[in-house]
């Protein structure tokens, strides 16, 4: 025997002795039966000893010594027929005696002593070197039985000379379900009909396949991961101080006996998808589904820990992008279901699915009636299936003890308010399972929720005081011990560890040295190595969109800096340059780098910044098709909520582009007009059609979308949240067959951001400092400064609310009305004080250009300073409005980590959320920009700065915030613009400038001695002190990023560089940067 071989012998007798020492019986190859694929001794010893020996009995009296061949013939067909799952969890019927189970399942608790009995009758068996053919020496090193039947084989390699990749070799080239030799189909290893699962196994890892197909075999890993990554941690050392095989958690943790039985009876199912050809033909796929290692850890953990613990506790699941949420999810609700105390009593009497997905719905509903056969199981809250409200629709799932509930994160704070007060729900325990839970909606949904839940029950409202409920109603934010909450997310935020996650040492509280954490992990880099999901950032190229502006008019009137940077940035999001020269280079790109990929198959999305945008985008690939027939083969769908119309989506300079872009100002644009030939398809399902290749898109689709043949993004939108980032940019990191490559083209963003944004999640999210709790008082006395509202308002409020509650209590209309009269004062004095601040800032506007007129100097710098006052009061009064919507958000998510102890608080929360809807919108100032001209437009490539080693980025937590933006002192359109061009002139692009004016701003203000100057002198001190000198080496230190830029302003003569530092000194004196915000 050689090396390798005697290697693999030795690997695969400690197996065997290991399984044998577990409770596993040891088979011998020649009691199988090749034509069935069956160990028969055991099938007759599992039905006799399992409380069926009457029914062989009758068997036997019909077939006499045949019974066993008769018994086994018709189990064959069986297995033809359903598959080896179904037959394994519901047995199969045979005339004489009616059903026959094949397995018992392990019991809920522990007072049945028959089904005790019958889960103990299970007979595991292994059997070595298993000849499955019956004419040629065809042997698999391991065949795993359950009382007979066949469930899994594994082939055995040693990395002493070959791996686990010699043991797939040999299954994709020997293993063949179909041997084109002798004809013959082998049930062993058919796809549903014979082993479920197929194990390569060498001793440092394993990688697993569902089906057998030949060269089509495809595995998956089976592997611990370590430390964030791929592969598995090194053996530990035994007590005889040799080293453990690495793999060694396969026989100890997975072929444990209750652990292996658990699988097949909770885990495994067939999973079915509509799927489509290339020439449009629709079929269902089927699937086995075997849980990945992460997956089966992860819900074995939690379920665990809530058997131990009950209701009452937090469980975060931070699993990436392709880490089979959907799946661990149904597997997690069914188990938690089944959850039993020892005296019967379910640990939770419903399980409710916080989920925006509706695959979620189809796909839970198909997996729990595979492992539980039952019907009724589940209630998904749907107003379009049902003609009663969701409230109605929930209750009554809960009251009737609807094992799982499934809501949408829309629709569940609306439905929860009938639960609220429902007596028959008195303790009751409920597990709420949240997928996506770094959802923006996440946390009011989760308040709302607790608080229906937690009050659920507690007497009739009616009889507490204001303020017996007021501090009721507090307690119910924080967490309750009747909910327990199971959060699954890919890219949690700060607030999401905060409220789900656990901190280390359990028996102290969350703090900077004990910070929260998930209790399960599967990080992105674990999923990119092992294959699940593309690394996107591997094909990310950025690009700049370069453009010249100038304004050939003069402006009539000054307006809103913040007015006129939106306003710019609009017209040149949507200008037909903009739009016609980026269509042109996606179509192109498209075409040379992507079409051909996937077969042909290969598709792409088009992110864009706003409806408008998505529309004209639309118009502009039709158009540019239409007149390059060599793309015709590009079909486009275009996705967007709501309607617009053709004022919103016209631009001032289209008349030169009439072809592409005419547009009648009263035309209406839809989702469905624009796409007639999707005949009202959901997008979703039209997009996989293979004559759609691009999909153009404004806020919808850059999450919870999955299609595997998205290979390339086109990004035309600025996204600033890293959430966000990750989740738009993670679209294309599906795997599908032959997609090795994704592209992602982005026009807008930094790079840096991008990259960082991906590190915050690419071994799992972490925190360093945990939520400081007191944010909330700090944000209330910002707001109580101000003086708007009195305790006579805050009381007045209180009594109206409690009258509210007490009727929705009594199904009466709630008093609205008395809510209103209670925040009336308040909204009156901050209306009319905003009114009186306007009307100022119009007179002395009005100053400004009668001084202006008259060539009056003084005038001007008298009504410029006037303006100064009331901007800045104005900011402060902008400021108590933003202030009061992060008062409600901040205080609905803190409230959640802390019973406050102060009910006024609560009331306060609630009379904030009111008075802030009240308050007067700032109408938009519109902006003329006739005479604004694209002089110049490139899009270049982006030069990317190397990737320093950085320290692990952490989440931060929320802050008190600064009260409100900058003071907004009116200017010129062409002041912006021109500020600028008067420094560089109009051929260089504006965002150079930009970048480049910034960056110097940046390195003077470095200086203490420079800012001190600044803030503390005139402007014409300040200029004769050392700022000068500052501004002149920022240039010489900016020469190495803008080069050009550098160069003119150190070759220009001293008035060039004065006009710089004037800029500067501006600058440093205002705290700000120069933001057109153009991306």
């Amino acid at each position: 025997m050689n090396a390798s071989a005697h290697q693999e012998k030795h690997f695969q007798r400690y197996i065997i002795e290991r399984l044998v020492e577990q409770g596993w019986k040891l088979g011998d190859t020649k009691y199988y039966d090749t034509e069935r694929a069956l160990y028969p001794e055991d099938l007759e010893a599992w039905i006799k000893a399992s409380g069926q020996k009457d029914k062989w009995e009758k068997l036997e009296r019909l077939n006499g010594t045949k019974t066993l061949d008769v018994v086994m013939e018709r189990l064959t067909k069986a297995l033809e027929q359903q598959g080896a799952v179904q037959v394994l969890r519901q047995g199969f019927s045979i005339a004489g005696c009616g059903l026959i189970e094949m397995t018992e399942t392990a019991p809920e608790d522990m007072r049945n002593e028959a089904v005790i009995e019958r889960y103990k009758a299970n007979i595991l068996r292994v059997v070595p070197e298993l000849k499955y053919h019956p004419a040629r020496e065809f042997a698999i090193d391991l065949v795993f039985f359950i009382n007979g039947l066949p469930v899994a084989t594994v082939e055995l390699k040693t990395d002493f000379t070959q791996s686990a990749e010699a043991a797939m070799e040999q299954y994709q080239q020997d293993r063949l379900p179909f041997d084109p030799k002798t004809k013959r189909k082998e049930p062993l290893l058919t796809f549903k009909r014979g082993a479920v699962v197929h194990f390569a196994m060498s001793d440092s890892e394993i990688m697993m396949a569902t089906k057998l197909d030949g060269v089509n075999t495809f595995f998956l890993p089976f592997n611990k991961g370590h430390e964030g990554r791929a592969g598995n941690p090194p053996g530990e050392k035994k007590p005889d101080g040799s080293i453990e095989y690495p793999v060694a958690y396969f026989w100890e943790d997975v072929c444990q006996p209750d652990a292996w039985l658990r699988i097949f009876h909770s885990f495994v199912y067939v999973e079915k998808k509509d799927v489509v050809d290339i020439h449009g033909n629709w079929s269902k796929k089927e699937t086995l589904i075997f849980p990945r290692f992460h997956q089966w850890t992860a819900v074995n953990n939690m379920i665990a820990d809530a058997r131990k613990n009950g209701a009452g506790m937090t469980y975060l699941a931070d699993h990436s992008a392709g880490s089979g949420k959907t799946s661990t999810i149904s597997w997690t609700a069914h188990d938690l279901v089944k959850l039993r105390e020892d005296n019967g009593d379910a640990v939770f009497n419903s399980v409710i699915i916080v989920t925006d997905r509706n695959v979620l719905d189809g796909q839970l509903q198909d997996a729990v009636k595979q492992i539980d056969h039952q019907f009724g199981v589940i209630a998904a809250i749907d107003r379009q299936k049902s003609s009663q409200s969701k409230s109605k629709q929930l209750s009554e799932a809960l009251i009737n003890g609807t094992p799982i509930v499934v809501v949408t994160i829309q629709t569940f704070p609306y439905a929860m308010e009938a639960v609220i007060t429902d007596k028959a729900l008195k303790g009751k325990r409920f597990a709420v399972i949240i997928d996506e839970a770094h959802n923006s909606q996440t946390g009011s949904t989760a308040a709302k929720l607790q608080t229906a839940l937690g009050m659920s029950g507690h007497g009739k409202m009616s009889s507490m005081t204001v303020d017996e409920l007021l501090e009721q109603l507090q307690k119910s934010r924080a967490r309750p011990d009747n909910i327990s909450y199971f959060a699954f997310t890919g890219t949690p935020k700060h607030a999401t560890l905060m409220l789900f996650g656990r901190p280390e040492d359990t028996s102290n509280s969350a703090s900077k040295e004990n910070p929260p954490k998930a209790f399960h992990k599967y990080t992105m880099r674990q999923a990119i190595e092992e294959g699940f999901i593309l690394d996107v950032l591997k094909g990310y190229v950025p690009y700049q969109t370069a453009f010249n502006l100038s304004k050939q008019l003069e402006d009539s009137k000054r307006v809103s800096g913040k007015a006129a940077k939106r306003a710019l940035a609009q017209w040149m999001a949507l200008h037909p340059t903009n739009v016609t020269q980026k269509v042109q280079f996606i179509i192109e790109h498209f075409s040379k780098n992507v079409a051909h990929r996937l077969d042909g198959k290969a598709k792409a999305m088009v992110v864009t910044s706003s409806r408008a945008a998505a529309i004209r985008y639309k118009k502009a690939f039709d158009r540019y098709i239409e007149l390059h027939s060599e793309y015709s083969f590009i079909h486009s769908l275009v996705a967007f909520s709501g309607k617009m119309t053709g004022k919103q989506v016209m631009h001032n300079d289209d008349e030169a582009f009439e072809e592409v872009f005419s547009i009648d100002e009263n035309e209406e644009f839809t989702e469905q007009s624009m796409n007639p030939d999707v005949q009202g398809q959901d997008l979703r399902f039209a997009f996989d059609r293979p004559e759609y290749r691009v999909m153009l898109v404004a806020d919808k689709f850059q999450t919870g979308f999955d299609q595997p043949k998205l290979v390339a993004m086109y990004v035309d939108k600025k996204i600033a949240n890293h959430v966000e980032i990750v989740q738009t940019f993670s679209r294309l990191n599906r795997m599908a067959p032959g997609k090795d490559e994704v592209f992602i083209i982005d026009f807008v963003n930094d790079p840096a951001n991008v990259r960082y944004a991906f590190s915050l999640y690419d071994d799992g999210a972490h925190i360093d400092d945990v939520q400081e709790l007191n944010v909330v008082y700090e944000i209330k006395e910002r707001l109580d400064e101000h003086s708007l509202y009195s305790e006579k308002d805050l009381i007045a409020f209180k009594e109206a609310r409690f009258k509210t509650i007490r009727d929705i209590t009594h199904s009466q209309t709630p008093q609205h009305k008395a809510l209103y009269a209670a925040t009336e004062a308040a909204t009156r004095l901050y209306n009319e004080k905003m009114k009186m601040l306007r009307d100022a800032m119009a007179t002395w506007e009005g100053a400004f250009e009668k001084a202006r007129a008259q060539g009056d100097e003084a005038g001007m710098k008298s009504a410029d300073h006037h303006q100064d006052e009331y901007a800045e009061q104005i900011k402060s009064l902008l400021g108590f409005k933003s202030d009061l919507g992060r008062f409600c958000r901040t205080y609905s998510y803190v409230a959640q980590l802390i019973d406050f102890g102060d009910p006024e608080l609560e009331n306060f929360a609630a009379f904030s959320k009111l008075l802030q809807k009240r308050l007067h919108n700032e109408a938009p100032e519109t902006v003329d920009l006739k005479g604004l001209v694209l002089t110049g437009f490139d899009i270049k490539g982006r030069v990317v700065e190397p990737i320093e080693d950085e320290d692990k980025p952490v989440l931060e937590p929320v802050g008190p915030g600064g009260g409100g933006g900058a003071g907004d002192k009116p200017k010129f359109v062409q002041e912006i613009i021109e500020k600028l061009n008067s420094l560089f002139g109009e051929a260089t692009p504006i965002r150079d400038q930009v970048a480049f004016v910034n960056q110097i701003k940046s390195i003077a203000g470095e200086s203490d001695v420079v800012m001190a100057q600044v803030e503390s002198n005139t402007r014409e001190q300040a200029l004769k002190g050392n700022l000068p000198g500052a501004v002149q080496q920022a240039v010489v230190r900016a020469l190495t990023s803008h080069q050009k830029l550098a160069t003119q302003v150190l070759k220009s003569d001293r008035q060039g560089m004065s006009a710089l530092v004037d800029v500067i000194y501006e600058m440093l004196r205002d705290g700000k940067n120069i933001d057109l915000d153009l991306d």
